[in-house]
């Protein structure tokens, strides 16, 4: 058996040749172990594929919050583990020094390291190892990037290189508040849907079992943000929902609970300005893909906003 860049298991006979699945048993064969092989195998497929989505929403978050490895614990994870070892050949990964890309890498097959230039690249014995965002990258570079996926026919295990990236608009850049969804109407039983899917969680239960925040924290970069929209009621969710503003500020210093009443008001939101960009702009592509159903804006959403 071996495990593809794909993340799925091949079988090959003893010559080499790979199969489309175990082969059938012989005369000679024990019947009852060639069955026992058979869901051996079935049971290992079907570990590797819960085991294969978990890891790659750890990648997701990973490239959210600007993980850093040190070498050696990069090195364990990535190249020791013949799991993580096939995630790793399908990303481009950067050096870091206090926070700032200083190199960016590819871990090739065969256990070497390839440089943007097609270069043999030593990796440093000592150094932050995390997934470059392409944010990071310059347009030029960024294409260099893509054409080396390319021509080696990678298929990235994670959308990395080709990740839509957004940036706060000057408007933006000194307010606490984030209205570019403002306004979007749509059904709140896909929205808690997708949100949840995305790592977000339910603001606090308050009267009649309404909430009307959703909210996810990040604690490892210290940061949460926060959903405002017209509100839904646990247990009866299938109505139309608005969209009003999304809030960022420091995680732990909001309260959650049944019947609290705890927001992140203006005294704690930060300025947008302040919000790291990798983590802006991950947020806004997460809220693009939750409120993607939405078919009509709703302009004067501003003057309900108040009541929350």
């Amino acid at each position: 058996l071996r495990l593809n860049m794909l993340l799925e298991l091949e079988v090959y006979d003893s010559s080499g040749k790979l199969l489309k699945k175990l082969p059938a048993p012989g005369r000679q064969d024990d019947a009852e172990k060639a069955k026992q092989a058979q869901e051996y195998l079935k049971q290992i497929k079907k570990q590797l594929k819960l085991v294969a989505s978990a890891q790659k929403l750890r990648l997701e978050q990973a490239l959210t919050t600007a993980r850093y490895w040190q070498t050696a614990a990069w090195r364990a994870l990535f190249v020791s583990n013949p799991l993580m070892h096939q995630f790793a050949v399908g990303l481009i990964w950067g050096v870091y020094e206090n926070g700032h890309l200083k190199e960016t890498f590819r871990y090739m097959e065969d256990g070497s390291f390839n440089t943007i230039d097609e270069q043999e690249y030593t990796l440093p014995e000592a150094g932050s190892i995390g997934l470059v965002h392409p944010l990071e990258l310059p347009d030029e570079l960024l294409n260099m990037w893509k054409e080396q996926l390319s021509d080696y026919e990678i298929t990235q295990p994670i959308d990395q290189i080709d990740r839509a990236v957004y940036d706060r608009t000057e408007e933006e850049a000194n307010h606490k508040s984030l209205e570019r969804f403002g306004g979007y109407v749509l059904n709140d039983f896909s929205l808690n849907g997708k949100l949840i899917g995305l790592g977000w969680y339910r603001g606090s239960v308050q009267d009649a079992g309404g909430f009307h925040t959703y909210y996810r924290e990040d604690p490892e970069i210290g940061i949460g943000v926060e959903l405002h929209f017209s509100g839904a009621y646990v247990g009866l969710m299938d109505e139309d929902v608005t969209i009003y503003d999304v809030r960022f500020y420091k995680a732990g210093s909001v309260a959650r609970g049944s019947y609290v009443y705890d927001e992140a008001d203006k005294e704690k939101a930060y300025e947008l300005k302040d919000v790291p960009a990798r983590y802006f702009s991950e947020i806004v592509l997460q809220l693009t893909k939750a409120t993607a159903s939405s078919q009509r804006r709703d302009e004067d959403w501003r003057k309900d906003a108040w009541l929350i």
